[in-house]
């Protein structure tokens, strides 16, 4: 981050949300509505200005701690941390409340050597160095990632006709208590049939039929040592219709050809547009409504994003999902996703949870 700040002229970044403190700090840590500031600088050690409460979580860091109390403000800390005159930036999870304070002092710090620099957002910053992932978080990947096969393979033979979305959900729970995963890295997605239509869907009480082919989207992750998982699973209950067939096709067709299309140097937008092709091709393009992935590490959706436009171009070290999807409304829908890391001679998936077809029907 030190080299980052010299490139970016700047002197100093104030790091904030539990997910960056934990990336430079060590330590996951939620304050509430206190504030709290790991302040990295340019020339200078880093200062985590962090309320007293909060000591014996903070002691875990070996960073330097400066703690507040309540009935004092952190603020004043923070700017003379930063420095008279200096040009910094600020975590974008930040309360705005915390930042206008924040400035507030850094002018009356200032005051006597003329207007302050405005703070500029740090998230470009930090999300570049999170993108690239080091061997020891990619290791933690793929344990998070195969106790997520682990999971979607056990939750397979939960499916069955009459089975519940909540029901399904809850099981997901279990399952990945008895993984050893630290809770679910989002709430679960079960769409049963129609609800499959809908990216996002909530479980409900919506049940498996027996009278006809329905599809069964599983949309799941969870942790290992806080870094996550993400799969989805598109499963066929009964005999798949000639549709349901021709559009799971299209969407496996459309995932392995985001993951080909994953190589060091590409842009995202080319590795979206890959993707989107084959689903375009098909004539279903109007019914994929989402970008093709996102990042993965501490947080469920982090930079880099494979969505059109975005022309970042791929690293070695990189993570991120490849999640084709077809919602046809009032029907049903088909999403499959991996997660994949860039390795010099192009994208290697994480997950390995079976995806065809016939792997994925379970026939009643």
């Amino acid at each position: 981050m030190q080299q980052e700040l010299a490139s970016e002229g700047l002197d100093a970044v104030i790091v904030t949300s539990p997910a960056n403190l934990f990336y430079f700090a060590g330590v996951w840590l939620e304050v509430g509505e206190r504030a709290t500031a790991l302040v990295i600088r340019h020339n200078a050690d880093p200062l985590w200005i962090v309320h007293a409460m909060f000591a014996t979580e903070a002691a875990q860091s070996q960073v330097q701690k400066s703690l507040w109390k309540d009935g004092e403000q952190p603020f004043d800390r923070i700017a003379e941390a930063i420095g008279s005159g200096s040009r910094f930036a600020v975590d974008g999870d930040w309360e705005a409340r915390h930042v206008l304070s924040l400035i507030a002092a850094v002018r009356k710090l200032s005051s006597s050597a003329g207007e302050s620099p405005l703070p500029v957002a740090a998230d470009s910053i930090v999300s570049q160095l999170r993108a690239r992932k080091d061997q020891v978080e990619l290791d933690k990947l793929q344990r998070a990632s195969d106790r997520a096969d682990e999971v979607v393979g056990k939750l397979k033979g939960a499916i069955q006709t009459g089975s519940t979305e909540l029901e399904l959900a809850k099981r997901l729970a279990q399952l990945w208590e008895d993984s050893g995963s630290e809770g679910m890295s989002f709430p679960p997605i079960v769409a049963i049939g129609a609800n499959g239509a809908a990216p996002h869907h909530e479980p409900d009480g919506t049940e498996i039929s027996s009278q006809t082919a329905t599809t069964v989207i599983v949309d799941t992750g969870g942790f290992y040592d806080r870094y996550v998982s993400d799969i989805t699973r598109t499963f066929v209950v009964g005999e798949p219709t000639d549709e349901i067939r021709e559009v799971y096709d299209l969407v496996l067709a459309a995932n392995l050809a985001g993951i080909a299309a994953a190589k060091p140097g590409v842009s995202l937008s080319d590795v979206d547009a890959a993707a989107r092709a084959v689903i375009e091709a098909g004539g279903y393009g109007e019914y994929f409504t989402h970008r093709t992935g996102h990042g993965v590490g501490v947080s469920i959706h982090e930079a880099p994003f494979v969505v059109a436009g975005n022309e970042m171009k791929l690293e070695v070290g990189m993570v991120m999902s490849i999640e084709p999807g077809i919602y046809l409304p009032g029907k049903f829908g088909v999403r499959i996703e991996d997660l994949i890391v860039i390795e010099e001679d192009g994208a290697r998936p994480l997950n390995q949870a079976p995806k065809q077809l016939e792997e994925v029907t379970i026939r009643v």
